[in-house]
């Protein structure tokens, strides 16, 4: 894997679980569920319309086997979020995908004060874990 830059954040190993040429699938370092994945170009564009056609199509073909895989594996229906722009609560001046398996009725304000950093190690095993589930050898 070649190094990806995710805002201002290095994309390293233990967190890319399926890549193509534009587009990489990342375990997420705090996430509201298990199962929960980012879906990220890899040219760094902070906003959705500055994505070129063929980004755009294989951001969303590659969210869409990522997203049979999670549901299949997690056994819940999957959100598709983009957050895009500030306003919109986007953190990290990166597009990016969210893949978040969990009922839609679970979902409470504050959430975000609520998550911790997860370690590597928790990290590294739900990525072995994906790759193997897609069959990918990231």
């Amino acid at each position: 894997m070649t190094d990806v830059k995710f805002g201002h954040y290095t994309i390293k190993a233990h967190e890319v679980f399926y890549e193509t040429q534009l587009t990489v699938g990342l375990v997420n370092l705090k996430p509201i569920a298990l199962g929960h994945v980012l879906v990220v170009p890899r040219r760094h564009v902070q906003r959705y319309s500055e994505l070129e056609k063929e980004e755009l199509l294989d951001l969303t073909c590659s969210a869409r086997l990522i997203a049979a895989t999670i549901e299949r594996e997690y056994q819940e229906s999957v959100c598709w979020v983009i957050q895009d722009g500030e306003d919109a609560g986007q953190t990290v001046p990166h597009v990016h995908l969210h893949i978040i398996p969990k009922r839609f009725s679970q979902w409470r304000c504050g959430i975000e004060k609520e998550r911790k950093p997860r370690t590597v190690e928790e990290m590294t095993k739900e990525r072995d874990f994906l790759s193997q589930a897609m069959n990918c050898a990231c």
